[in-house]
């Protein structure tokens, strides 16, 4: 049976290409030293490059190496950011970034205090800084090969619990290349949400753009619905759990 396409899938679709050109003219030409001013640039085009990257791994299978990527681009979203943002101290910020004095974790520290109180609210309720802190600690364990990563590796089937005992049974699989559909998906779902927030970026600093404002808070909404998020409030060290199943012990699939 063929499953209906996700909404937030569809919305993303066609809301990518149009964050994404909105991007790259905010950052293509900025009125800063020219020490810095092609850093968002870079950030921009390193994002749009590792996303390709992400999503031909993710269809091949390889879900660890794609979320390992996605990480990645959250870290590239801080300096896009600072040079879209509009802040009196962007450019000083990025000077010292460029020094290398500014560590991603304390990049985010200043967003947090200088610009994200401006955003409003989340993918839900949560405020914008409690939103992206918690987005960005959930991807930091994926930096490094460990645990938690190497579970993205293998394919989960179903999950049962045996009429003689307690303890749950998985029943898993391990290959090369093991094509999860649910990993896929979530990965997919992962992107949709960097897209948003790309979107959500734009728009704090170009206000008068209501009917693409109305199309990201489309896409928020239909992300928030999602299954595999928990609908209400920001607990993304869950969310990025490489498994996930329903009571009855099927995998969920949107």
């Amino acid at each position: 049976m063929t499953r209906p396409t996700p909404e937030w899938f569809s919305i993303s679709e066609t809301t990518t290409a149009q964050v994404m050109q909105r991007i790259a003219a905010s950052v293509s030409d900025l009125a800063m030293t020219p020490q810095v001013r092609s850093a968002p640039m870079l950030a921009h085009w390193f994002l749009l490059d590792t996303m390709l990257l992400a999503n031909h791994a993710n269809k091949e299978g390889m879900h660890a190496n794609s979320l390992a990527l996605t990480r990645q681009c959250v870290e590239a979203m801080g300096i896009i950011e600072l040079g879209t943002c509009g802040h009196p101290e962007a450019e000083s910020t990025l000077v010292r970034w460029d020094a290398d004095k500014l560590n991603p974790g304390r990049l985010r520290a200043w967003l947090e205090g200088y610009v994200w109180p401006q955003y409003g609210s989340g993918l839900w309720t949560e405020s914008w800084s409690v939103f992206m802190r918690e987005f960005a600690a959930a991807v930091q364990p994926y930096a490094h090969y460990g645990p938690s990563l190497a579970q993205w590796q293998v394919r989960l089937h179903g999950v049962e619990t045996p009429h003689t005992s307690e303890a749950l049974q998985a029943v898993i699989e391990i290959k090369p290349r093991a094509y999860d559909p649910q990993k896929a998906t979530r990965i997919t779902l992962f992107h949709a949400i960097l897209v948003f927030a790309l979107g959500r970026i734009w728009i704090s600093a170009n206000q008068d753009d209501k009917q693409f404002a109305a199309l990201i808070n489309r896409l928020r909404v239909a992300l928030g619905k999602s299954r595999y998020l928990d609908g209400h409030q920001t607990d993304w060290s869950k969310q990025f759990w490489a498994m996930m199943w329903q009571r009855d012990g099927n995998t969920l699939l949107e």
